[in-house]
This record gives structure tokens, C-alpha cells and sequence, in this order.
């Protein structure tokens, strides 16, 4: 006696009007989270080119790393998230970051010593084999690094270009031409797939 195989599962209709609905629901969620992740980030980016001050908010401040002193645990171009701390806060092994000779330049170190309950740091980038030359005074120190995203940091100096500005721009635009033009089209071979009854044919009456 045969065996009859048991169906793997209802397939989707995607004809069906349910199906288009959640569909078009789905790609307006993720072109409205697009465009608020695009213009966070040109915001930013922009914010940091115009005033030259990094952006900051809630004691959080953000930057990206230019070198790779801190390699393998921040590599070049990543984002960092910097907590705002007071001196004596900071333990060793916290990477910290606190401004060069002047607060035009910031620079991204591990703390390997504690003087004086935070007067001073002796601090060193992960990737060299000696400290830093000069102890770090605690008035320098900016913060903790609490957040690392890999990389970013090329998307952000690109979206601070005209011409990065101009392919977001292009990309929203290809986002919402490319479905009405899907379904342009498909209209239009539903149509063709309609019967043409002209005034000599003979139709059936049931």
C-alpha cells in the first residue's frame, strides 16, 4: 500500500492581498528606519565638520579612531562611544580617552598605571611595546570607552561628502521608484492576460 507524503507546508500565496499588505508594510518600516539612520548620521557627521567639536549627548560622546595604536581591540576607522568620567574613576585597564597637547587632538590609550588616585595616568596603545613618554595629568581625560562599532567611521567620512550626501539621496529616491515601477509592470501583465472580447465574438451564456 503507497504512502501518501505529507505536504512540507501551505506555500504562500503571494498574490493574495494579506500578503502585498504585509509586504508594503514591511518595506515602509524599513525605508522610514533608512531614512532616520541616514539623517542621524549626516546630522552628526555634519555637526562635527561645521562646529569641529565631537558630538555629545546625555555625558556620551562619540569619535572615530584615525590609527591603529589600539589594534587588535580598536582597530583604525572604528566609532567609539566615550563615557564622561571623573579622574578618579578610572581604573587600570580602562581604555580612555583624553586630549593630546592641545584639545584639538584626542588620542584613544590604555591606562596601565593609577598615580595618585587619578592625578596622573601612565598610559600605552595596545599595539606598541613601551608606554607613553609623558604621563597623562588627570585634568586631560576626556572618559571611559564604553562602545566599539568596527569600521564605521568609513561610512561616516563618506555620508560627510557632497558626494556621500548625494548617494543617500539617490539611494531613498531607487527605494521608492523601483516598487511602484515592479507593480506598474505587473499591472500591466495582468491586463494583457485579460480576455479582448470584440463585437463579432460569440460568448458562452450559461
Amino acid at each position: 500500500m503507497g504512502m501518501v507524503p505529507r505536504s512540507a507546508g501551505k506555500r504562500v500565496d503571494r498574490n493574495s492581498k494579506w500578503f502585498k499588505k504585509a509586504m508594503r508594510l514591511s518595506r515602509d518600516i524599513l525605508f522610514a528606519a533608512y531614512i532616520i539612520l541616514m539623517t542621524g548620521l549626516i546630522c552628526i557627521t555634519a555637526q562635527s565638520r561645521f562646529t569641529g567639536r565631537e558630538p555629545a549627548l546625555l555625558g556620551y560622546r562619540m569619535y572615530f579612531v584615525d590609527s591603529g595604536s589600539m589594534s587588535p581591540a580598536i582597530r583604525q576607522d572604528s566609532m567609539i562611544i566615550v563615557k564622561e568620567l571623573e579622574p578618579q574613576d578610572v581604573k587600570e585597564k580602562d581604555i580612555v580617552t583624553y586630549y593630546g597637547r592641545n584639545e584639538s587632538t584626542r588620542i584613544t590609550h590604555r591606562i596601565v598605571k593609577v598615580i595618585d588616585n587619578g592625578k596622573s595616568f601612565i598610559t600605552r596603545g595596545d599595539a606598541n611595546n613601551t608606554d607613553d613618554p609623558m604621563p597623562l595629568d588627570g585634568d586631560r581625560l576626556i572618559g571611559k570607552v564604553v562602545f566599539i562599532i568596527p569600521l564605521i567611521g568609513r561610512l561616516f567620512r563618506f555620508l560627510s561628502t557632497v558626494k556621500g550626501m548625494v548617494t543617500v539621496v539617490m539611494l531613498g529616491v531607487v527605494w521608492l521608484a523601483v516598487p511602484k515601477l515592479l507593480a506598474y509592470k505587473e499591472g500591466n501583465f495582468e491586463a494583457h492576460k485579460q480576455p479582448i472580447v470584440g463585437p463579432g465574438d460569440s460568448q458562452e451564456v450559461d
